[in-house]
C-alpha cells in the first residue's frame, strides 16, 4: 500500500494549467522517480504535496488520511520532509549545527534528544568527519548531504528530494544513489525529482514521467526508456526522425562550408576568429561551480546548438557569455577579443544580444512599446518596427496588443524581434521552444534559419534536440557542467539517448 497517494491533482496559474489531474503514489521501501522536461510541473507537484501551493482539485493522502488542506508545518509534523533544488543551508553554521536546528524543531514528538539524533544522522550519511566545518566552506557534494541530513532530522516518513545530485561529480552521485536506496530500505518512502537520467535509472524502482502538467508514462526504468511518448517529450516532436546529415566541415575544430537557409553554401574563412568563444570557463553561483572547464566556439555566421538535460549548465553558459555572470576561471572572447568582466548592457552595444529563458518581454507594454524599448541606442523606430513586422508577420495585427496577452509563440517572436532590432552580430537564445506547440516551434526555427543567413551567429540552448539540429551546423552535448561531446548534427543525434534518457551511447 502506498504511504503517499496523490489523486488527480490539478493547479492553474492564470491561463497556465501547471498540473492536470496528476496521480502518483510512493511506497515505503522504494525510491520513486518523477522526471520530465523543463517546465513539466515537477517542482509545482512537490509544492502541492508539501502544502506550499493549494491545488484547485484533487486529493493528497498520507497513510490513507487526507491532508490536502493541511498547512506546510502540519505536513512536516505528519512526516513529509523535503530538500530544495537550490541549497537551503545556513552557510555560516557548521554541518552539525545545520542538522541540529532541524532536530530541535518539534523535538517532543521524536525519538531521542536532538544531540543524539544529529550525531546519528551525520554518521549515517557519512559526514561525521566534517561535522565541525562551516557549510559554506564545504564542497558542493558534502553541502548537499548536509541538506539531506536536515531533512532526515525531522524524522520524515516520506522524503521528497528536488535535484539532489545537482553539482555532484560522478563518484558523489553514485554514492548518493546507494545512500538513498539504503534509506528507503529502512522504511522510508522516497520521491526523487532529478534530471540526471543515469542516476534516476540506477536508483529508482519505479518512475513517473510528467510533461506539460500531465503524467504520460509510469513504469520501471527500462519501460520508461523505451516509451515513445517519453522520447518525444525529451527529444522533441520528431524523435523518431533521423538526425539531419552533417554539413561538410562543421565540426567545431575546423572551418568549412556552412549551409544557407536557401540551400546555397558559403565558405567560412580558414583561420578566422570565431564569433564567440569560451575557453576553459569555470563559473557558478556562490560556492557551487556549475561550469567546470567549458570550452566551445561559435563560427561566424552559423548556428551552434548547446544541448543536454536540465541542470547540465546550459543556461549558466549563456549567462556567462552574455555578461550576466562573471566566470571564476577561463575567458570569453567576442570576435577574438576578451569580453570577460564586461556587463550585459556593454556587450549589447558591441553586438552581443541575449534572449533569456522565459523571453524577457515587458508583459504590461504593447508590442509596439516593447519594440520601442530596443531603440535606446539611437535606432530609428520606424525601421525597427518595419523589420520586426516583416520578420514576424503574426505581430502586425497585434501591434497594439499588450504583450502579456499574446500566445507563448507570439511572445517568443516579440522577444526575437526586439533583440534583432539592435542589429546584433551574435545572438544567444535560451530554450526557444519551451512550452510551445510543434507548429509554432517549426515557425520559430524557420526564422532562425533566415536570421543566420543574414550573417548573425547564433548560440542556442535547447532541450528539444531534433528541432534545433535541423538548422544547426555544429552542436555539443553538455552534462554535469562539462562539454561531453561536440560534432556535426548527425553525430550529436546519435548521442542523444545516452544524454537524455540514460541509455548506453551508440559509440
Amino acid at each position: 500500500m502506498a504511504l503517499l497517494d496523490v489523486q488527480e491533482v490539478s493547479i492553474r496559474f492564470g491561463g497556465l494549467q501547471a498540473l492536470d489531474q496528476v496521480s502518483l503514489d510512493v511506497e515505503v521501501g522504494h525510491v520513486t522517480g518523477l522526471i520530465g522536461p523543463n517546465g513539466a510541473g515537477k517542482t509545482t507537484f512537490f509544492n502541492v504535496v508539501t502544502g506550499l501551493l493549494a491545488p484547485n482539485a484533487g486529493r493528497v493522502n498520507l497513510d490513507a488520511k487526507e491532508i490536502t488542506r493541511a498547512r506546510p508545518h502540519q505536513r512536516a509534523r505528519l512526516g513529509i520532509g523535503r530538500t530544495f533544488q537550490r541549497l537551503e543551508t545556513f552557510g555560516s553554521l557548521t554541518a552539525r549545527e545545520n542538522v541540529l536546528v532541524a532536530a530541535e524543531t518539534g523535538w517532543s514528538r521524536r525519538k531521542g534528544a536532538p544531540d543524539e539524533t544529529t550525531d546519528g544522522i551525520l554518521e549515517r550519511i557519512g559526514i561525521a568527519d566534517v561535522a565541525g566545518e562551516r557549510v559554506d566552506r564545504l564542497p558542493t557534494g558534502t553541502a548537499r548531504l548536509v541538506e539531506l541530513g536536515r531533512a532526515l532530522a525531522t524524522h520524515p516518513r516520506v522524503l521528497l528530494l528536488d535535484e539532489p545530485s545537482a553539482g555532484l561529480n560522478e563518484g558523489e552521485t553514485s554514492s548518493l544513489g546507494s545512500l538513498l536506496r539504503d534509506l528507503a530500505a529502512t522504511g522510508l518512502a522516497v520521491l526523487l525529482v532529478e534530471h540526471d537520467m543515469a542516476f534516476v535509472m540506477g536508483t529508482c524502482a519505479r518512475i513517473h514521467v510528467l510533461d506539460f502538467g500531465r503524467i504520460i508514462a509510469v513504469g520501471s526504468p527500462a519501460e520508461v526508456q523505451g516509451n515513445p511518448e517519453v522520447r518525444t517529450a525529451y527529444l522533441g516532436e520528431d524523435s523518431k526522425k533521423p538526425a539531419p546529415e552533417a554539413v561538410a566541415g562543421t565540426v567545431i575544430e575546423t572551418a568549412g562550408a556552412i549551409a544557407d537557409a536557401d540551400g546555397a553554401t558559403r565558405t567560412a574563412v580558414e583561420g578566422a576568429a570565431p564569433a564567440l568563444e569560451l575557453r576553459d570557463v569555470t563559473a557558478g553561483y556562490g560556492p557551487i561551480d556549475v561550469l567546470q572547464g567549458v570550452s566551445l566556439s561559435v563560427p561566424v555566421g552559423s548556428v551552434f546548438a548547446l544541448l543536454g538535460p536540465n541542470g547540465a549548465g546550459k543556461s549558466t553558459t549563456l549567462k556567462v557569455a552574455s555578461g550576466q555572470i562573471e566566470p571564476s576561471g577561463g575567458d570569453v572572447l567576442l570576435h577574438g577579443g576578451s569580453i570577460r568582466g564586461r556587463s550585459a548592457d556593454a556587450l549589447a552595444r558591441v553586438g552581443l544580444c541575449s534572449i533569456p529563458e522565459g523571453r524577457g518581454i515587458f508583459p504590461n507594454l504593447t508590442v509596439i512599446e516593447n519594440l520601442r524599448m530596443a531603440t535606446y541606442s539611437g535606432q530609428s523606430f520606424s525601421e525597427v518596427q518595419d523589420r520586426a513586422l516583416t520578420r514576424f508577420p503574426r505581430l502586425r495585427d497585434r501591434r497594439k496588443q499588450v504583450a502579456g496577452t499574446l500566445s507563448g509563440g507570439e511572445q517568443q517572436m516579440l522577444a526575437m524581434a526586439r533583440a534583432l532590432a539592435t542589429d546584433p552580430k551574435v545572438l544567444l537564445l535560451d530554450e526557444l521552444s519551451m512550452g510551445l506547440a510543434p507548429l509554432i516551434v517549426e515557425e520559430l526555427y524557420e526564422a532562425v534559419a533566415r536570421i543566420v543567413a543574414e550573417d548573425v551567429s547564433i548560440l542556442i540552448v535547447e532541450q528539444f534536440a531534433h528541432e534545433v539540429l535541423d538548422v544547426a551546423q555544429t552542436a555539443a552535448i553538455m552534462l554535469h557542467g562539462r562539454i561531453d561531446y561536440t560534432g556535426a548534427p548527425k553525430e550529436i543525434g546519435e548521442q542523444l539517448d545516452a544524454a537524455y534518457l540514460g541509455l548506453s551511447s551508440t559509440n
